[in-house]
């Protein structure tokens, strides 16, 4: 192998790894997305609060255009906050799914 070659297979594999990192932080910031929606859905359960406010339809709409999973039909048929979280976990887990498919080998992501 010469020096040139050396330095081209160097530099393909930095490529390759910023590329990796940068599919990395988008995975983690579509996560990161939908877990804050959850956060406040469960906020309001806490508060008893059942209603779901218009400005976290139109959050939910804007996840669904970004997120590379489409949301569950359940969450646009939610009619209370309630509801709404449970299509939200469904949809936590479909985007698991897709951006850590190895995650099925853990011992406890399998329901008994």
């Amino acid at each position: 192998m010469s020096f040139q070659s050396a330095i081209t297979d160097m530099d393909a594999a930095k490529a390759r790894a910023e590329d990796e990192k940068a599919r990395r932080r988008l995975r983690i910031e579509h996560i990161q997305r939908l877990e804050r929606v959850l956060d406040s859905v469960e906020h309001h359960n806490l508060q008893r609060d059942r209603q779901v406010p218009p400005d976290m339809w139109r959050q939910l709409a804007e996840l669904e255009v970004v997120l590379p999973v489409p949301a569950p039909p359940a969450l646009w048929q939610a009619r209370n906050t309630a509801r709404l979280h449970d299509a939200l976990l469904d949809w936590e887990a479909d985007l698991l799914d897709k951006v850590a498919p190895h995650r099925v080998a853990y011992d406890d992501t399998h329901d008994d």
